[in-house]
C-alpha cells in the first residue's frame, strides 16, 4: 500500500513538475522572440535610413540632373521625415516608438505617415521642380532643387 501511494505522489508531483516548466519555459520564449523580431526590425530601418540618406547625399554631391535609385525590405509598418539635415525612420516596436537617424548634407522639411510594411524603391532626383517627398504604392520619389551659386 505505502508503495503505490509513493508511485502515486511521484505521478502527481511530475505532472505539476511537467505544467509548471511549460508554462515557464512559454514565458521565456515569448520575450526572447519579441526582442530578435525587435531587432530584426531595428535593422531594416538603419539599412532603410543609410540607403535613402546616402542617396540624397551622393544626388546633392553630383549635382543638377543626377538620379540615384535604391530599394529596401521593411517587414513593419514605419515613418518617413526628412528636416533640415536629418532623415529619421520611426517604428513602433514591443518597447515603444524607436526612431532610427542619419545625417544629410542637403536637407528640406517632409515627411510620409503610416507607410505599410513591403519592399520599397526610393527614387531621389536633382530636380528644377521644388523640393518634394512623395509616395506612390511602394515607390517613394525625393526631388531635391539646392539653391544653385
Amino acid at each position: 500500500m505505502r508503495g503505490q501511494a509513493a508511485v502515486e505522489y511521484l505521478l502527481i508531483f511530475s505532472a505539476v513538475l511537467v505544467i509548471f516548466a511549460t508554462v515557464t519555459f512559454g514565458q521565456m520564449i515569448n520575450p526572447a522572440q519579441d526582442a530578435g523580431r525587435d531587432t530584426a526590425y531595428l535593422s531594416q530601418a538603419r539599412f532603410a535610413a543609410d540607403a535613402i540618406a546616402g542617396a540624397i547625399n551622393s544626388v546633392y554631391s553630383n549635382g543638377k540632373g543626377a538620379v540615384k535609385s535604391v530599394s529596401f525590405p521593411m517587414d513593419h509598418n514605419w515613418d518617413l521625415q526628412l528636416t533640415e539635415n536629418t532623415l529619421t525612420i520611426s517604428l513602433e516596436i514591443s518597447s515603444g516608438t524607436q526612431n532610427v537617424q542619419s545625417n544629410l548634407r542637403y536637407g528640406f522639411n517632409g515627411s510620409i505617415q503610416n507607410l505599410s510594411a513591403g519592399t520599397y524603391t526610393a527614387i531621389v532626383e536633382w530636380s528644377s521642380a521644388n523640393n518634394s517627398l512623395t509616395q506612390d504604392n511602394y515607390k517613394i520619389t525625393i526631388n531635391i532643387k539646392p539653391v544653385e551659386g
